[in-house]
């Protein structure tokens, strides 16, 4: 009896789970995605949280706007407020190209950009074998590349980090503090409006 009244009791749940219709939207067209894409926005406002666990004294904000699913262009921007970096002040505008995962709804997953950085700073140093201290102001432009990966989740908000390296252009090696290459760095969070 005990065998029977299981046997029902399993055989009762399987049917009743199986009742139950789960209705999903599978996104083919272009114009599914587009629309998509469209519904959660096109902008993104993203702060990289980067100097908070490392304490630093700089805030960093990026404005990111999609082309389309796989384009995107942007401008980062950094303020100083320590001495733990040479920037003072930096503009950092990007074109983004995003691969693999943007096809259902655009502008997330691997990512490669191209930037270029204008940088108002001062760095210094200690001439060599002297105890001369230099302290100078100074503008830059670099160029580079840079590679990462994009979460976001369908209500718009998004996780980033980033990687990247660019060159100088206005680098004199008579300058003690400063190096020929940079470097760019992020981990953000986001919001798409």
């Amino acid at each position: 009896m005990k065998n029977i009244l299981l046997l029902f009791f399993v055989f009762s749940l399987t049917t009743y789970s199986q009742d139950k219709i789960q209705q999903v939207e599978v996104v083919e067209t272009d114009t599914q995605i587009q629309n998509f894409s469209t519904e959660i926005g096109q902008n993104e406002l993203r702060f990289d949280f980067l100097p908070l666990l490392y304490f630093y004294d700089y805030f960093s904000a990026t404005y990111e706007r999609m082309n389309d699913t796989s384009t995107a262009y942007g401008v980062s921007m950094l303020i100083n407020f320590g001495d733990v970096i040479n920037d003072n002040f930096a503009v950092t505008p990007y074109f983004r190209i995003y691969f693999l995962e943007s096809e259902d709804y655009g502008g997330y997953g691997f990512f490669a950009e191209v930037f270029s950085k204008f940088a108002f700073g001062e760095f210094e140093g200690y001439l060599d074998n002297t105890n001369i201290l230099l302290d100078e102001n100074y503008f830059d432009i670099a160029l580079g590349v840079a590679l990462g990966r994009k979460w976001i989740n369908r209500k718009g908000y998004s996780f980033e980090i980033l990687a990247g390296i660019g060159k100088n252009l206005l680098y004199d090696n008579d300058q003690l503090d400063r190096s020929e290459t940079m470097g760019r760095f992020s981990v953000s969070i986001g919001k798409r409006f």
